[in-house]
């Protein structure tokens, strides 16, 4: 695998390390996915109510904001190497919590909840994964993983906390105050985060360009033409297609058997706890043994996952196949940013992770409203829940055929970027 920069010793120390890390924590527990994505399903009953909307025009959020941010995730990255990440997401954080603040301005026009929310996508963008996992490859290479797992932690307690906050403050105070207290305090985290993190000047930017410097990597433009790049993509595409099409169906799902509420939250609640040890399992062991084989053992068990969910009644194995899929879901995150850094470098890294994490975006777009559709239609998940499967078993073997790490004397590069802090 490409060595690490930070060979070079580190004036901050030590320190640096764990502040980096705990600030793309920081920062992805207030970002785009916990605080809006998290959060959706608390405010689609009362704007139902208030607006005479059926739920799923109350839900056309979710999939607006996730068109938004697919599509500019490339360009999100692009800016990320060019001006910096910190940079980046600073300005990014502050007009996606205006964004977010400014749905309580919403007047019962579809045009205006849609339009809105395509509006925080785009500025969401930054704010979640593909910006702050942005960092860690800077400073971690054997190490990685594992920073980037315990980093994610950030995002899954995120995801557990703002639904919670959110039901508070509409219950509490309603739902266009909850909406100005969620973008206010994101933003103020979001800007915690940002004084905790630190870069290191990598090649890519117009800056060091001019002074005829590089970092390890595949150039942009040869990196286009990769096979494995697109691979990477279909990889993610396929992965978040399978598994984030379920979140909105799970409850149904379980009421179709005959569980009560309570029974398909605890569904939910399984779910997050796989997306949480999925997290942390896939950090420590991508460093340890290859990425692609990882990454299919979690798709093959997140296909096992969805298969028991097609084909079980028993609820302990319902269980079961929601923690299977939580686990994959967990596994998705880390390897986004690992695969891209491992088969790629840092020379073009910010426009490449946007580029692969633009598939993770269409694939969450995709997913849910295709299995909704196919069940308007035919009035059952069966079929498309044994796509899912084999859609997960794609991914993984189109992993395994990305094959070994480029090394760093594989990479074209010339004198390396400064590496101190």
């Amino acid at each position: 695998m490409i060595q690490e920069a930070h060979r070079a010793p580190c004036p901050a120390g030590r320190w640096t390390y764990i502040t980096v890390v705990l600030g793309a924590a920081l920062g992805m527990l207030a970002g785009y996915a916990p605080l809006f994505n998290a959060t959706a399903g608390v405010f689609v009953r009362p704007l139902a109510t208030e607006f005479g909307w059926g739920r799923s025009e109350a839900s056309l959020s979710y999939a607006a904001s996730m068109f938004g941010l697919a599509v500019v995730s490339p360009l999100v990255g692009t800016m990320m190497d060019r001006y910096g990440v910190r940079r980046v997401i600073a300005v990014s954080a502050v007009v996606f919590g205006i964004a977010t603040a400014s749905m309580a301005l919403q007047n019962g026009s579809k045009a205006m909840w849609v339009g809105l929310s395509v509006v925080v996508g785009v500025f969401g963008a930054a704010t979640s994964v593909l910006g702050y996992l942005a960092v860690l490859p800077q400073w971690f290479d054997r190490r990685l993983g594992l920073a980037l797992g315990v980093a994610m932690c950030g995002l899954g307690a995120g995801t557990v906390l703002m639904p919670a906050t959110a039901q508070y403050l509409v219950t509490g105070y309603g739902w266009r105050t909850a909406y100005v207290v969620l973008g206010a305090g994101s933003i103020a985290l979001s800007l915690l985060a940002c004084s905790l993190l630190r870069e290191r000047k990598t090649a890519g930017r117009a800056q060091g360009a001019a002074r005829g410097q590089a970092v390890d990597g595949v150039p942009f433009v040869e990196a286009l033409r990769s096979y494995r790049l697109w691979a990477i993509w279909a990889v993610f595409v396929l992965a978040s297609s399978a598994t984030l099409s379920l979140g909105p169906h799970l409850p149904a799902m379980f009421a179709d058997r005959g569980f009560s509420p309570a029974d398909a939250a605890r569904s939910a609640s399984m779910v997050g706890i796989g997306l949480l040890i999925g997290r942390i399992l896939t950090g420590v062991l991508i460093d340890r043994i290859h990425a692609p084989f990882v990454a299919c053992v979690f798709f093959g068990g997140g296909a096992l996952g969805i298969f028991l969910l097609r084909s079980a009644h028993d609820y302990q194995a319902l269980l079961l196949a929601t923690t299977l899929i939580g686990l994959t879901i967990g596994a998705e995150g880390d390897l986004i940013s690992y695969l891209v850094r491992s088969y790629f470098g840092l020379r073009s890294f910010g426009a490449l992770f946007g580029i692969a994490f633009s598939g993770y975006g269409f694939g969450a777009v995709i997913g849910p409203i295709g299995l909704g559709a196919w069940f308007d239609r035919h009035g059952s998940y069966d079929a498309p829940l044994l796509v899912l499967s084999f859609m997960l078993l794609l991914a993984g073997a189109l992993t395994l055929s990305l094959g070994r790490y480029r090394r760093a004397g594989d990479l074209p590069a010339v004198a390396p970027a400064a590496a101190s802090a």
